[in-house]
């Protein structure tokens, strides 16, 4: 076997490996999920899903961008089959699975593994960051009302950036591109303003009708919050459970808690439908660009 063959044997077994995990992680809540969608409605569910895969998309987008500023410039179809192939890795027990598959795919398109593990880990600082600076200032202007019982939202804890991310050098380099300054933070903030806002999007789409709605402010924060506590809790594949406490606590007092507890399943399942059909994309992408060029050199031969 060809090293070409073995590298693709192993991305096949480990994307089938994370889609047993997540079809794991819906076991024995089918009927509850069967229950919900026929409530939703087919056609407000497939909004949702485009919503989630339009922020994804534009995630890809941002880790690209961190990429090109520490000085690895990829092609877009590449970097795409990187970082959402990679980005599965969420679905397994761990905390280290994605950025650990996105070095490791990176190195096929001569991005050094340390650039990779930097720009994702860059990623997620910058992804959890906003999520809860996004969310809380949301709540504080009353996107969300925390006075229920039993909420108690401390706010975000700040602590002093790395020099990756003040416009220093960190010890080593030299290259102009490998230091993130003011204009590629507004960047960076300006796509995480737009992903927040299209999930929250996603969210408000699978809140059933006839009752109360927490608007388009209330379910961005609510969104946001509950995916920066399920990064933060590492243990838990994709923030499994601590994202949909959060969701159901935030919403209840709005939804009440079946309809909070309903919008949260569906919401799992319309993030992981969006994870694995963005993944299956960017790899046919991927493929049709190593494709063309193959058969246009055939052509002229």
């Amino acid at each position: 076997m060809t090293r070409r063959r073995a590298l693709g044997a192993a991305r096949l077994v480990f994307v089938l490996l994370t889609l047993a995990f997540a079809w794991w992680g819906f076991r024995g809540r089918w009927g509850e999920i069967g229950a919900a969608a026929s409530t939703t409605g087919p056609l407000r569910l497939a909004g949702a899903v485009a919503c989630a895969t339009a922020g994804l998309v534009l995630t890809g987008l941002l880790w690209r961008l961190l990429l090109r500023w520490l000085g690895s410039d990829v092609g877009v179809r590449d970097a795409a089959s990187v970082f959402f192939v990679g980005q599965l890795g969420k679905y397994v027990p761990g905390s280290v699975w994605s950025i650990a598959v996105q070095a490791r795919l990176g190195r096929r398109h001569g991005v050094p593994a340390r650039s990779s593990a930097t720009a994702s880990l860059v990623f997620l600082l910058v992804h959890t960051a906003t999520g809860l600076l996004a969310g809380g200032l949301l709540v504080l202007l009353g996107a969300i009302d925390l006075g229920a019982p039993g909420l108690d939202y401390p706010g975000p804890r700040w602590h002093r950036a790395p020099p990756l991310l003040t416009g220093r050098r960190p010890a080593g380099r030299t290259r102009r591109d490998a230091v993130l300054g003011g204009p590629e933070l507004v960047r960076a903030l300006g796509l995480m303003a737009a992903v927040w806002a299209l999930h929250g999007a996603s969210l408000l789409l699978l809140v059933p009708g006839g009752g109360g709605s927490p608007g388009l402010a209330g379910a961005v924060a609510a969104f946001a919050l509950a995916h920066a506590v399920g990064v933060l809790v590492v243990l838990a594949p994709a923030g499994v459970g601590a994202r949909e406490a959060v969701l159901v606590a935030l919403l209840s007092p709005v939804v009440g808690v079946p309809g909070a507890a309903a919008v949260a399943l569906l919401s799992r399942v319309a993030q992981a439908l969006a994870d694995f059909l963005v993944a299956a994309g960017a790899i046919g992408c991927a493929r049709i660009g190593r494709v063309r060029p193959a058969a246009g050199a055939g052509a002229r031969a």
